[in-house]
């Protein structure tokens, strides 16, 4: 193939896979590759083929209950603030502004992508924080409180695959070690919350529980991050009150009301 062959190829590429992102819309926010396909008279081995690399690359997540695609968090860090993500917890912006009135501290609702958390809001305290967690950035899973809270509720599947990953110590209490996260992974399901004391930045602690939808699924987290000296061993039990209080209220807001 000639140089200017391979040049209109890719272009015509990139032209498709933007008109694929275009699809996607408030109201709809979910579509298979069938639909797709018809939408934009394209054949299906194409839009699969685009499809596949949109949510390799991100910018596409693949929902594992109903098999069909809605937008990815990757465009997020392209600087657009995708609005359908932020809007499943709008509803939820009340109910973060009276828990930070509350606890003074900054809260984050943050969502799976791949294999790292994103943020997706932060409501900042009165107690600032230095930490680095604007909307759109991402951190590991295993190093996070607020990782942690959402790959504990995964699949065996996913957790296997994620602990087959090599996974950086950032600080000497971050685990790494297979054996030892499964454990902990275990007991955060029991406890459904978790405490990360020093795991991905020395002298912080990030406390989180899980945020469940409609079927029951934990889609996100919750996480209350500050310096130890303020988040201290005997502010724990209130702080992991209020954020599970939080998430149930805000699972509830996804139209989840607890297991019958």
């Amino acid at each position: 193939m000639k140089s200017t062959d391979k040049e209109n190829s890719l272009i015509s590429s990139v032209k498709n896979a933007l008109i694929i992102l275009k699809l996607f819309k408030k109201d709809k926010n979910e579509m298979g590759v069938t639909e797709i396909a018809e939408q934009i008279g394209m054949a299906k081995s194409t839009v699969h083929r685009l499809v596949s690399t949109l949510t390799k690359e991100g910018f596409l997540s693949k929902n594992p209950r109903t098999s069909q695609y809605r937008l990815g968090l990757s465009l997020l860090t392209l600087g657009g603030v995708i609005s359908m993500h932020k809007e499943i917890y709008r509803d939820a912006l009340p109910r973060l502004n009276t828990l930070v009135n509350k606890i003074n501290e900054t809260v984050h609702i943050c969502l799976l992508e791949k294999d790292e958390v994103v943020y997706l809001y932060r409501i900042e305290g009165k107690n600032k924080t230095k930490l680095i967690t604007n909307i759109g950035h991402k951190n590991h899973l295993h190093c996070t409180s607020e990782g942690l809270a959402i790959i504990a509720f995964q699949s065996k599947k996913i957790i296997d695959q994620f602990l087959h990953h090599e996974l950086p110590a950032y600080t000497s209490s971050t685990v790494t070690n297979p054996t030892q996260l499964r454990k902990l992974l275990s007991q955060i399901r029991k406890d459904d919350y978790v405490v990360a004391k020093d795991s991905y930045f020395e002298g912080f602690t990030g406390i989180a529980a899980p945020i469940r939808d409609y079927t029951g699924d934990v889609v996100s987290s919750i996480a209350v991050i500050g310096p130890n000296e303020r988040l201290s061993e005997d502010v724990y039990p209130l702080m992991i009150q209020e954020m599970k209080a939080a998430a149930e209220d805000i699972s509830e807001l996804l139209g989840y009301y607890g297991e019958e």
